[in-house]
């Protein structure tokens, strides 16, 4: 099926639709977005999700977006498209205005954007089976990682670097030498058997797939714990976990071209995507 957009509640392909110049997402990276993964036509964590935007949107101080109606219009889009297995795009930018650092007064309307596109899930499933590897590069983001903006360019450059090396993805490394997470996705790391990852806050963004990770981990009785590791350290881990809406758990089994662990996906790892697929089985069966 083709992908879907609907901007400011019009629908269109996404090749048709169009943003002003002076949109302040396009000149300022004045927005924020968040991305949904379909399983069978409906939104995976989208309660998670929304909560995480309602949060992006104060924190930029993005006003007037009403989030029920947000979640009718994301519904009416999905079903219109008739995609069952995708994801979908959502971005608000601050909206359209005269090039002026400061923001506009009077306010203007934010702009709305929903695509809904189909998802193909073979070749990540097969490097969930296999393991995957990451090269690591310095962390040059701004300072409220928190916030899930649009002002992604280290991300993008640290993640083409990842994709000349033949790695999935690239993780982050602060100042200090220690790990903060990936470009697009949560990173977990496994110690003594305790399943590890860097502590919630402006340094990271707060995963949704990784605050489900955490309840599972809790449901499958084993131990975790939020604290920091050096990017020295983490090849010696005895396994180091992705986390994301389209990864779900990706085991990581070389990090800069050395093996973690066996150099094979662990048993923990294992386990967790189980788990993963447990849950969104019962979710799709029952809705809980």
């Amino acid at each position: 099926m083709p992908a879907l957009a609907c901007l400011n509640g019009v629908f269109s392909s996404p090749e048709d639709a169009r943003v002003p110049i002076w949109d302040r997402g396009f000149l300022f990276g004045d927005s924020v977005y968040e991305v949904c993964r379909l399983y069978q036509g409906r939104a995976w964590l989208e309660a998670e999700h929304w909560a995480r935007l309602d949060r992006s949107l104060s924190a930029v101080r993005i006003r007037g977006v009403d989030l029920d109606a947000l979640a009718l219009r994301m519904r009416q889009t999905v079903l219109k498209s008739q995609i069952k297995e995708g994801i979908v795009y959502i971005q608000f930018t601050r909206g359209v205005a005269p090039r002026a650092h400061a923001f506009p007064q009077p306010p203007v309307p934010p702009t709305e954007l929903i695509v809904v596109m189909p998802y193909d899930d073979g070749p990540t499933a097969r490097r969930r089976i296999e393991g995957a590897a990451v090269i690591s590069r310095p962390d040059l983001r701004w300072g409220r990682c928190d916030i899930k903006s649009t002002n992604l360019l280290p991300n993008v450059l640290a993640c083409q670097e990842a994709t000349e090396a033949g790695a999935i993805e690239a993780v982050l490394v602060d100042r200090d030498g220690y790990v903060t997470e990936a470009t697009h996705s949560s990173l977990l790391w496994v110690r003594q058997g305790v399943v590890e990852a860097s502590p919630e806050g402006t340094e990271i963004l707060p995963g949704t797939t990784r605050q489900l990770l955490l309840r599972l981990i809790r449901e499958e009785g084993l131990s975790f714990r939020e604290t920091r590791i050096a990017r020295s350290e983490l090849a010696a881990c005895e396994e180091v976990l992705l986390s994301g809406t389209t990864l779900e758990l990706m085991p990581v089994v070389r990090v800069d071209g050395d093996p973690v662990g066996s150099g094979m996906p662990g048993p923990i790892a294992r386990r967790l995507q189980t788990a993963f697929r447990r849950s969104v089985q019962r979710w799709l069966e029952t809705g809980a």
